[in-house]
């Protein structure tokens, strides 16, 4: 895309530098990708600055395909006139142009789109196209004629049939329903699943390996690359092999009104100064962008395509598409893509809240940032400047934390908020303990770090089955834990439920673990709804629990029933990726599990423990219940090492490690809901020492603080004193 005004024409290659930036929060447990070396990329990043010099960052990294953009002087920083929404002055109503890839400057709100860009097609009954059939219609980019109009030589017979013959697998009748146009509307450069396993296919296919994914946000452009939702795959026209590829795989997806773009949620394409969009399927149009696009092919996705949930990946047609990420202020940042979202954006939005400081996105080099890191805590030498990956991590942190959008971006609503008075002083840090005389005590202790007017969640104390699906849940809401027992609501739990004033209250388990007396006693505490989520048994109560997340979860955490450790340190991951977890046998999966599986439709689901606790057959079984047919295993030689292994997917520098003991459950029963809500993990240790994969790991992570759930019964004065040494 181009920028309205600037100095210097440069060509920006950034997709280094927006993996760089996205490194501190592309933290969801790893789908596979290609290696880095496949895309020319090859990454050094010392968790805080670029090792480069200003706007030299733009060149010479990463992706060659980023277009020829005029940039403003920095081209990190928003310019003031362009964050208002409104038109520059003398220009009067924005004009829309003919197609939404010739828009110039930051996206349009949606409110300006026109109607014809907003067009949905519905999910359809049809034949399923052979390949055959796609490639000689007479709709897609060779039956358009444009083989004729593009740049290039004219291919031989020889050259065509020398292309293979497209992908092809068994697809359902129904065809996906077609979006709308997505405009990029957040800052959010890490590569989409369905975009990668695109890129893949397309790449194994074909033998092209080669291909680009994101790229990091420039101010005033707009770019599905900066969502991590396009691809440019690169193809010369001016080659027969190469043109005779990229025209084959035009067609495919285009032809027959895009019935395979719809099976991938293809939304555009351009090749060879062409494009082509999915609300308009019928015909190509002449692409008069910065990049002629005769060097690659540029595909971007839906938000559905973007995340793998379409029907060539899973057979499960769209029949209700994904919104994404939407604009919370005019012509500002959307937050970061955080899971399904089945509304369309407003069209009516406020103006954002006024602030001095202009917009400052992720690479910027300036005093503004210094500005900020000041409010975020930071001291001495981490106040460089420098809008790296540990100021990136600390924004959205202090976003999270103060209910601002959370953009990653240091926007007017966040600027606003930080500006507001002076800096505050850092939060004190070392390691803090949490205790009561008892495991009731103890989780209503940790229930005061929660804001009121949260959901509750409540389980029985005196056993752990109900409670490992409890935790995970309460984490993903950001909400408390608290505990009862089986016919007796103790007085710390009373005391706490009616300092939370929870929004809604919910009951983990069935009437022996909780009886009906005591869920009487909490609706008479509280005027929120109170609801039991429960089942025959512990795989049932869970599969139940897990079926609140609702259909199509990005990933499931799946452990033992036998035992709750592995389930209690994935309870902290699952509710910081809005998962639940299921339970199992060690050798077999009970049908109620099974049936949820079936049920919550993950893309992927990670196993907590080694093959003791969860055999090859029933892992096996499991992979086979996700859409990717996905899985990955987490495990340690014990309980302690496996709770290790599971936060090294964390950032180093976050902010909240939760430590409890590895010797009994309910006080990392609640401390996993605090760490999931904390974005944070559980660790494990013996009422004496702390093992050396915990330690090995705390060294990595030098979280700012850990919490010590559990008196010095659990966890000895000894264990803190080490525990002193691993916060930064």
């Amino acid at each position: 895309m181009r920028l309205r005004s600037s100095r210097h024409l440069v060509t920006a290659s950034v997709t280094a530098l927006a993996l760089v930036m996205a490194a501190p929060v592309a933290l969801a447990d790893p789908i596979p990708e290609p290696e880095d070396d496949a895309r020319g990329v090859e990454l050094h990043t010392d968790g805080h600055s670029h090792d480069t010099d200003g706007q030299n960052v733009l060149q010479g990294l990463g992706d060659p395909f980023a277009e020829g953009l005029l940039l403003p002087d920095d081209p990190f920083v928003v310019p003031e006139d362009d964050t208002s929404g409104d038109p520059a002055p003398g220009e009067g109503v924005r004009v829309m142009p003919e197609s939404p890839m010739d828009w110039i400057g930051s996206p349009p709100d949606p409110g300006e789109l026109p109607a014809e860009w907003l067009t949905e097609q519905p999910a359809e009954e049809i034949v399923p196209s052979t390949g055959a059939a796609l490639m000689t219609a007479g709709d897609g980019y060779l039956g358009g004629g444009f083989d004729a109009l593009g740049d290039g030589p004219e291919l031989t017979d020889a050259e065509i049939a020398a292309v293979p013959a497209p992908p092809s697998k068994t697809l359902p009748p129904t065809l996906d329903a077609a979006p709308p146009w997505f405009y990029t509307y957040s800052c959010d450069p890490n590569n989409k699943p369905g975009m990668v396993a695109f890129a893949n296919l397309m790449a194994n296919h074909y033998d092209r390996p080669t291909w680009w994914g994101s790229r990091s946000c420039i101010a005033g452009d707009n770019s599905q690359h900066y969502e991590g939702r396009a691809v440019d795959w690169p193809m010369n026209a001016y080659n027969a092999a190469d043109k005779a590829i990229g025209d084959s795989v035009a067609q495919w997806l285009t032809a027959n009104n895009g019935e395979m773009a719809r099976r991938f949620g293809v939304q555009s394409v351009i090749w060879n100064r062409q494009s082509w969009y999915l609300y308009k399927p019928g015909s190509w149009y002449p692409y008069n962008g910065a990049s002629p696009h005769t060097d690659h092919l540029h595909i971007s996705f839906s938000w559905d395509g973007a995340m793998g949930r379409t029907s060539w990946w899973d057979g499960t047609p769209i029949t209700a598409h994904d919104y994404g990420t939407c604009r919370v202020y005019r012509n500002q940042y959307a937050p970061r893509y955080q899971g399904l979202n089945g509304s369309a954006c407003s069209t009516n939005l406020p103006n954002p809240p006024a602030a001095p400081n202009p917009v400052v996105l992720p690479g910027a080099r300036n005093n503004y940032v210094k500005t900020a890191q000041q409010h975020l805590g930071f001291s001495g030498g981490d106040v460089d400047g420098i809008f790296g990956p540990m100021t990136l991590q600390a924004l959205l942190t202090y976003q999270t934390n103060k209910k601002l959008p959370w953009t990653g971006v240091l926007d007017k609503a966040t600027w606003a908020r930080m500006l507001s008075g002076a800096p505050p002083k850092p939060e004190p840090v070392g390691v803090k303990r949490l205790a009561g005389g008892n495991r009731y005590e103890t989780a209503a202790k940790v229930s005061e770090l929660f804001p009121t007017g949260k959901p509750l969640y409540i389980t029985v104390g005196q056993d752990y089955p109900d409670a490992l699906a409890a935790a995970a849940r309460a984490g993903s809401k950001d909400a408390p834990l608290l505990l009862a027992q089986s016919d007796n609501l103790p007085a710390p739990t009373r005391q706490a439920i009616t300092r939370l004033k929870p929004s809604s209250v919910t009951v983990v388990g069935g009437g022996t673990a909780i009886n009906p007396s005591v869920v009487q006693e909490i609706k008479s505490l509280t005027s929120a709804p109170v609801v039991r989520v429960t089942g025959g048994n512990r795989y049932a109560t869970a599969a139940n629990v897990a079926k609140t997340f609702g259909q199509r979860v990005d990933v499931v955490y799946v452990a033992t029933g036998l035992d709750y450790p592995d389930a209690l340190a994935g309870a902290a991951r699952a509710g910081y990726n809005n998962g639940p977890v299921l339970l199992v046998q060690p050798g077999n999966v009970p049908a109620a599990t099974r049936e949820a599986m079936r049920a919550i439709n993950p893309y992927r689901v990670v196993v907590l423990g080694g093959n003791i606790a969860i055999n090859g057959s029933v892992a096996n079984e499991l992979k086979s219940l996700t859409r990717a047919k996905n899985l990955q295993r987490v495990a340690g030689p014990d309980r302690y090492s496996t709770a290790a292994e599971l936060a090294r997917y964390y950032p180093n520098g976050l902010d909240t490690v939760v430590i409890a003991t590895g010797r009994e459950f309910p006080d990392a029963l609640s401390g996993a809901a605090r760490a999931g809500e904390q974005a944070g993990p559980v660790l494990l240790v013996t009422a004496d020492s702390v093992g050396s994969t915990t330690r090995d790991v705390l060294r990595y992570l030098t979280p700012k603080q850990i919490l010590i759930v559990g008196g010095q019964g659990a966890v000895s004065n000894k264990v803190e004193t080490i525990l002193k040494d691993y916060v930064k």
